[in-house]
């Protein structure tokens, strides 16, 4: 729903705060826009139709709602392709699309002026199952993962998991904490170099038993809490080492006790963020939580010794600090989390493993070998691109992947040998980018066929950031095997389905992608027939651009760059900061766009540009 959030935006920022501009822009609103949507839009947009979840009918009332350059940004799409108005009615004039294009544009660029002063509000969280993980491993050395015995992380935000308000602690989760501490701890009394630099601080085994335990506690305790812990923290904790000592009288097994008491607290447990009540403005977030924040953004783990000493030194929050501190998270090997955690949840090619499993007899060539290349193909492309300071834009079209001999050979690409995955330059035109990835093409299939809408759908939700809405009720469904079609295709299927008026819409939108991706198979194959019928992988993306070859599709993708791009900046600044992008982030956004275009669409500037904003480095 748009509303609420315009209300929010219109109650924390004052309507004289952004200058001739902003006035500017609504005054041609008021002028020359308004009248045009009341003639042409406001019968299917007003508050009692609001089709398509849209209402012009605020537009009618001054406020910074109006400037919600989504919402324009959808609107553009739409009057771009030639979508709307629909066919029903007849199609603008000329000069009426150049006043709304005109007005979406200069309202663009009076929010790219807005100040960007206002973060999102202080909320803690628990660590989500691979934080939770990889803060183990960081923090005692240990090699098990028993975090991946939890219950499933839920999506929130712009689709991650590490969104506060999917990240609920139910009594089962407790309870498995619990499990996970008594495993990890274990496992590193078990290794003895790791019980050692646990207790290392102990130089002497005939000090008094709580000095002994104190000793440990306390730099371990930094550690743990990703901060210095308050003095009630550290007694609480040698009370819990004293109970233990006084029932056991065994040192070893009270420290034990202790350490695992550590993991189940809330201090390791959460992401800590303080709120302020009655605040009257925003606050830059303290040193050792902009630490966590750093090492959780790009490592999905805890900070390293380098963090806390700067966090100790209280310079976290320097500009060139920052931009030092991302470089070198992104070239250390922990930065393997960023593509991980970002770009898999991002572009959901982790479900290779877990939604993917082609019909053997159809494709007997699929195996646990070809699965993983899938996965380590679209993995290498993207760390390339996200830590390497790579091209953004190679992601919709490329000449290169990265492949091993046995992606090779479904690739049909000779002279690559073993198992390892090196760049690739393509000797032909049929791939490039994500969309000729055979990870994507597996997991927007069904085992017996191809699925155009699947693909489709795909490439407008996570490429472009333009998801259709959810289908109709009762709207009918195409069989999963391409067998039981008998004398038709797949695509004469779907026009005809296309056809009924409750699914014409969408269809518009969703077949194109789909059907330029229908030469590839279900497990990412070329093909030049279906069931021995020729294949018809031609289309029509809206606003009349025909393409005829998965190439020309990719140069389709290329002009529609602004979407990609606006989409990329969305994802990564929710990515960053745990939440929803809102209508108060729109300036942050609009500079971040900027910054990757002036910049030849590299993603170093981008990451550092996230780092620097008020958005990830204040609070509420």
């Amino acid at each position: 729903m748009l509303l609420p959030r315009f209300i929010v935006f219109l109650l924390i920022v004052s309507p004289r705060a952004f200058g001739a501009a902003v006035d500017a822009v609504n005054q041609a609103l008021e002028r020359d826009l308004l009248p045009l949507l009341e003639q042409r839009c406001m019968d299917c947009h007003d508050a009692d139709a609001k089709k398509g979840d849209i209402s012009f009918e605020f537009l009618r009332q001054p406020g910074e709602g109006r400037h919600d350059i989504r919402l324009w940004g959808k609107v553009r799409e739409q009057i771009r392709a030639g979508t709307m108005p629909p066919k029903a009615k007849p199609p603008l004039e000329g000069a009426q699309r150049e006043v709304l294009l005109k007005w979406v544009q200069s309202n663009e660029n009076a929010v790219l002026e807005m100040p960007a002063t206002r973060p999102g509000v202080a909320r803690s969280r628990r660590l989500n199952r691979e934080e939770y993980n990889n803060t183990l491993r960081d923090l005692l050395g240990i090699a098990k993962r028993p975090g991946d015995k939890f219950p499933a992380d839920g999506a929130g935000g712009e689709g991650f998991a590490n969104n506060p308000d999917t990240l609920s602690l139910s009594p089962l989760l407790v309870e498995k904490y619990l499990g996970a501490a008594e495993e990890a701890i274990a496992e590193a009394w078990q290794r003895g170099e790791l019980r050692q630099r646990l207790i290392a601080p102990v130089t002497s085994d005939k000090l008094p038993p709580d000095t002994g335990a104190e000793l440990a506690l306390r730099p371990f305790l930094v550690r743990a809490f990703r901060r210095p812990p308050a003095e009630p923290e550290v007694q609480a904790l040698l009370n819990v080492f004293r109970q233990a000592w006084q029932r056991r009288q065994n040192w070893d097994d009270a420290m034990k006790v202790m350490f695992k008491a550590v993991l189940v607290s809330p201090g390791f447990l959460f992401m800590e963020e303080t709120a302020r009540e009655g605040a009257k403005e925003p606050r830059r977030l303290g040193a050792y939580e902009m630490a966590s924040r750093l090492s959780y953004f790009l490592w999905s783990s805890m900070p390293d010794e380098e963090l806390m000493r700067l966090a100790a030194e209280n310079k976290l929050q320097e500009d060139a600090v920052l931009e030092g501190q991302v470089r070198r998270m992104l070239a250390h090997e922990k930065g393997l989390a960023f593509t991980k955690n970002f770009a898999g949840q991002w572009l959901r090619f982790d479900q290779i493993f877990n939604n993917v499993d082609p019909d053997p007899r159809k494709f007997p060539g699929f195996n646990g070998e070809l699965r993983q290349a899938m996965y380590d193909e679209i993995f290498s492309f993207c760390d390339h691109l996200l830590r390497h300071n790579g091209r953004v834009l190679d992601f919709l079209d490329s000449d290169y992947s990265f492949l091993n001999e046995a992606l090779a050979k479904v690739y049909e690409v000779p002279g690559v040998k073993g198992k390892e995955m090196r760049q690739v330059k393509f000797n032909n035109a049929r791939r490039g980018g994500l969309t000729g990835m055979a990870a994507i093409l597996a997991t927007t299939a069904y085992p017996q066929r191809t699925s155009p809408v699947l693909r489709g759908k795909w490439v407008l939700e996570q490429l472009l950031g333009t998801p259709p809405p959810p289908p109709p009720a009762n709207v009918g469904q195409l069989p999963e095997d391409d067998r039981a079609l008998k004398e038709t295709t797949l695509r004469k299927s779907l026009e005809a389905h296309r056809n009924k008026p409750a699914c014409a819409g969408c269809h518009t939108r969703l077949d194109p992608p789909g059907f330029a991706l229908e030469n590839f198979d279900p497990i990412g194959q070329w093909r030049d027939t279906e069931n021995g019928k020729p294949l018809d992988a031609t289309g029509v993306m809206p606003g009349g651009r025909a393409f005829a070859t998965p190439a020309e599709f990719r140069r389709l993708l290329m002009e529609e760059k602004g979407l990609f791009v606006r989409s990329l900046c969305t994802r990564l600044l929710g990515y960053a900061t745990g939440r929803t992008v809102e209508l108060h982030d729109q300036p942050t956004l609009l500079r971040l766009e900027k910054v990757l275009r002036d910049g030849d669409y590299r993603s170093e500037a981008l990451i550092i540009a996230v780092v620097k904003s008020e958005a990830f480095r204040g609070r509420w």
